[in-house]
């Protein structure tokens, strides 16, 4: 064989070895109407995402027809090892999308199946992808986009009005735990591609009525990941709604996780129960291990902090509302620094120097009286709190309840409201989402 011959089959081959897996991604369909078997082509979708997650490779696409969608089984949680992107919002013939619209694709469960988990209700989990046996060398981007993730129907409640959420499991009705684990996470991690970066992409999702005691929408990066969470609606949850987070320890700023947050809408969020004092109640909690971007955002009546700030490494806010929180717009916990938001750019220490131009209009948010009503009547504080304490919280609350346009309380406040988290509905919660706040503040409906 002539020596050139030779060459050109070495240079082939080693191009082939070389070649990134994801350059042969497949593309899979679901349809909970149309879906029978493990094809998952446009033609014979599958029925759940959760009945092909074990075939999904690096760099697939899986694209998922309007309905509800329960998991494998029943079991309310999807879990995914590999890197993949999840579009949803199509029509059942996958000839267009209107995500909020015509072309609703809910991921949810029930809280009674045998086959109930706690686990996260979607997982992109790379803990362990540089063990895969792909090798872990390819990091093709992550998206997650147009999916409506509603743990409403997985929680258990307390009444026939579902206002009061509970979270231990009753052996003798056969209910479940409500699950605590959050509603969409993805946690990226170190791979045996040393050079490589990960590449992530939350947009056009909605994120409602789970009670996990971290991030309802929650996105771990790694060393130099690049995270974008745009345009989503968190609303009606526990924990912290939106959560900034990392997996990586590193000492070197220039190497965190960047994270940019725009033009989301975080309203609603609640402590884990009526009673933890000491955590959870934040519309968005940054990691000290990123730096983040956070523009043009609605965070807004969480029970605790509007935003809570781990570390020292520079978060930048610019035009966001912040607004109606509890205890502080601003926490700041290196320092233990709670900070209001006229005083934000004259208190805070960890902020960048770009950060300017937050307010807090009196926003009006269009859900339903009867959903405004449940909710305005929690109560947030301590069943021992001093007088004054209640006064506060009345004042506070009578606030709120301007906002929602529900009339203002009298004098007295009953403590023992048996209330938490009540269940919102999926089309209340999208009134609360499909328009921006003041023109420039927050989501609005997907144009796509």
């Amino acid at each position: 064989m002539p020596i050139c011959t030779r060459w050109f089959l070495a240079l082939f081959t080693a191009s082939l070895c070389f070649t990134s897996s994801h350059a042969f991604a497949t593309d899979y369909y679901v349809s909970a109407e149309r879906g029978k078997g493990k094809a998952a082509t446009k033609e014979e979708p599958a029925r759940d995402l959760g009945n092909i997650a074990s075939k999904l490779a690096p760099g697939d696409t899986v694209h998922i027809a309007t309905g509800e969608y329960l998991g494998k089984g029943k079991n309310g949680a999807d879990e995914i090892l590999v890197p993949v992107s999840i579009i949803g919002g199509y029509s059942d013939d996958f000839s267009k999308r209107d995500p909020w619209g015509e072309c609703k694709t809910i991921l949810t469960g029930v809280n009674d199946s045998k086959n109930y988990t706690p686990a996260p209700r979607l997982f992109i989990n790379l803990n362990k992808y540089q063990y895969h046996e792909s090798g872990g060398t390819e990091m093709p981007k992550i998206v997650i986009d147009g999916l409506i993730i509603d743990q409403g129907p997985q929680n258990r409640y307390g009444d026939e009005a579902k206002s009061l959420l509970v979270r231990k499991a009753n052996p003798t009705t056969g209910e479940n735990p409500t699950p605590d684990s959050g509603a969409l996470k993805i946690s990226a991690s170190k791979t045996k591609n040393l050079e490589g970066r990960w590449e992530i992409e939350v947009r056009n999702c909605v994120i409602m009525n789970s009670a996990p005691t971290q991030g309802a929408l929650n996105v771990n990066g790694y060393a130099n990941s690049i995270v974008t969470i745009d345009n989503n609606l968190v609303i009606n949850n526990t924990g912290t709604g939106l959560y900034a987070g990392s997996l990586w320890q590193g000492s070197e700023e220039a190497s965190a996780p960047k994270f940019t947050i725009t033009n989301n809408t975080v309203l609603f969020t609640e402590k884990y129960d009526a009673f933890a004092q000491s955590f959870s109640g934040n519309s968005f909690k940054c990691d000290g291990s990123v730096v983040a971007t956070v523009s043009n955002n609605v965070f807004a009546f969480a029970d605790r902090n509007g935003i809570q700030k781990e570390g020292k490494w520079p978060l930048t806010l610019t035009n966001n509302i912040i607004m109606g929180n509890v205890q502080a717009d601003y926490w700041e916990t290196a320092g233990d620094a709670k900070i209001e938001l006229d005083s934000l750019e004259d208190e805070a220490e960890y902020l960048g120097d770009e950060s300017c131009d937050n307010v807090a209009p009196e926003i009006k948010v269009p859900v339903s009286p009867e959903w405004a009503t449940l909710y305005a009547g929690r109560v947030i504080i301590d069943r021992n709190a001093a007088a004054a304490d209640v006064q506060a919280q009345k004042t506070k609350l009578n606030g709120l309840r301007g906002i929602l346009g529900l009339p203002l309380q009298a004098d007295d406040l009953n403590v023992d409201s048996p209330v938490w988290l009540p269940l919102m509905q999926v089309d209340d919660a999208l009134k609360a989402g499909m328009e921006k706040y003041d023109g420039r503040y927050g989501c609005a409906k997907p144009q796509v």
